[in-house]
């Protein structure tokens, strides 16, 4: 394994603690006091590793855990009580005595996990089985075995309360709750692994749920939003296809689209099969997103043939030389896709005009500019608007997307706004010129540390919210 997988590559690298490594200090010394009140009574062991449990990311999920720590603590409890109480497991040095409570220990530890099977807890069922065997073989013989299980549920009790307490502590912050906030996705939220870090699906969601008004416009499909954005809550339309649409990613609607107008996706087509150009028409049809391609006979196929120069043939088309590191690239993008339940592709040699929100062609990078070149030279070329992309490209090949020239993110966010009824805007783009804040480099969450300054900023105006859940 190389070096820099294992290290950071300079101190700068180096990840701060966070809120929770922070909040789980506070909590075991929270314990050592609440110990020390008591007259060091109880096991703080256990208050210590219940409250580090249940400090977690999300409130609900925190009183979640902390009620089935405390039902699984509970369940180990009764058993190890009852087996107390009613003297079940026999003591003795003699062969067969050992052999028999060594067969009831293992038959009890099996009824206390069925026990949190039935009370739906069965994730805590080791912790279950540990304060039982913790009751059954280290204190049955304690002057007051009793006391011992009832500390032992009192520590858990005390964790879980800590935990709570400390998790519902925050520092004074005013919460902007009117400004709409859009964000970029590719070199803004994350670099080229597509990898959302865990503190940042922390904080997004975290930020939604505080009722921050927050989406994000790119230039990528809604399939793939949703592919790489899953794990965050957005409720409000996002801006997709570079503003060709937007898009309701909850009831997987096309809130509005700006399509091609026929007769100019009949002069890009045409356009393209005069350079031997493949391409892919992206279309939105009853709430689908449907990508046509033309039948260049193995594009399906797992080994790309040698179809350079070859003649490709359709009803009301000229033959074309096709380009052949074009269909390479549109061959290896196919693949990588069309596996998509959220993608339909369609093979045909039908001339399609209708419902299309922009045309897709892949090549070489150099081949690209050329044909960039070339497009701008035509007489129809103010009609459009294009745009690049290589963040999804092998190394050398480049992406180039062709709409109508009046699909734009700004009129879309226009619109958004006002559905919205939001009376500022603030957006996050890689691109100076293209967005309020500049993320210049996206490591170490700097868009989500950027967007909670501006979120909730630290006031004291805010002190009502110090302490909430």
């Amino acid at each position: 394994m190389k070096k820099d997988a294992l290290f950071p590559a300079s101190i700068s690298q180096v990840p701060l603690p966070g809120q929770r490594i922070m909040r789980s200090i506070l909590s075991v010394w929270f314990c050592m006091v609440i110990y020390f009140l008591r007259g060091r009574r109880g096991e703080p062991f256990y208050s210590i590793i219940a409250a580090l449990q249940c400090i977690q990311p999300y409130s609900s999920n925190m009183l979640s855990q902390g009620k089935d720590r405390i039902i699984g603590t509970m369940i180990g409890a009764f058993w190890g009580a009852l087996i107390i109480f009613a003297d079940l497991l026999p003591m003795g040095g003699g062969v067969g005595t050992a052999v028999l409570h060594y067969t009831l220990l293992g038959i009890f530890s099996g009824l206390v996990i069925y026990s949190t099977v039935l009370f739906n807890i069965q994730k805590h069922a080791l912790f279950s089985a540990m304060v039982f065997l913790g009751i059954a073989m280290f204190h049955l013989e304690d002057v007051n075995p009793y006391l011992h299980v009832f500390n032992r549920t009192m520590d858990t009790i005390i964790g879980v309360g800590v935990a709570i307490f400390i998790n519902s502590l925050h520092f004074p912050r005013v919460r902007d709750r009117s400004t709409l906030f859009v964000s970029g996705i590719d070199h803004v939220l994350f670099r080229e692994d597509r990898e959302l870090s865990p503190f940042t699906k922390v904080e997004l969601n975290r930020f939604l749920d505080d009722g921050m008004l927050f989406t994000v416009s790119t230039r990528q499909t809604p399939a793939t939003v949703r592919e790489i954005l899953s794990e965050i809550n957005l409720s409000l339309p996002i801006i997709a296809m570079d503003g060709a649409v937007l898009y309701d990613l909850a009831t997987m609607r096309y809130v509005r689209t700006v399509k091609i107008a026929p007769a100019l996706v009949t002069r890009i087509s045409d356009f393209l099969h005069e350079q031997g150009m493949p391409f892919f028409v992206n279309t939105v049809q009853d709430e689908l997103l449907v990508i046509y391609f033309h039948d260049y006979k193995d594009l399906i196929l797992e080994e790309v043939k040698d179809v350079h120069r070859e003649g490709v043939l359709s009803p009301d088309e000229e033959a074309f030389a096709l380009s052949k590191s074009a269909y390479i690239c549109m061959a290896k993008i196919y693949r990588k896709k069309r596996s998509s339940p959220h993608r339909n592709y369609v093979r045909t040699n039908a001339r399609i005009t209708e419902d299309v929100v922009y045309i897709q062609v892949i090549d070489r990078e150099e081949k690209i500019d050329r044909l960039h070149e070339l497009l701008l030279q035509q007489p129809w070329a103010a009609q459009c608007r294009t745009n690049f992309d290589t963040f999804s490209c092998d190394e050398g090949e480049k992406i180039m997307r062709i709409y109508t020239a009046e699909a734009t993110r700004s009129a879309m966010l226009s619109l958004l706004q006002k559905r919205v009824g939001a009376p500022q805007v603030l957006t996050f783009s890689s691109e100076v010129g293209e967005g309020d804040i500049i993320i210049a480099d996206p490591s170490h969450d700097r868009m989500v540390k950027e967007l909670k300054k501006r979120f909730e900023p630290v006031s004291l105006k805010g002190w009502r919210n110090i302490l909430h859940i």
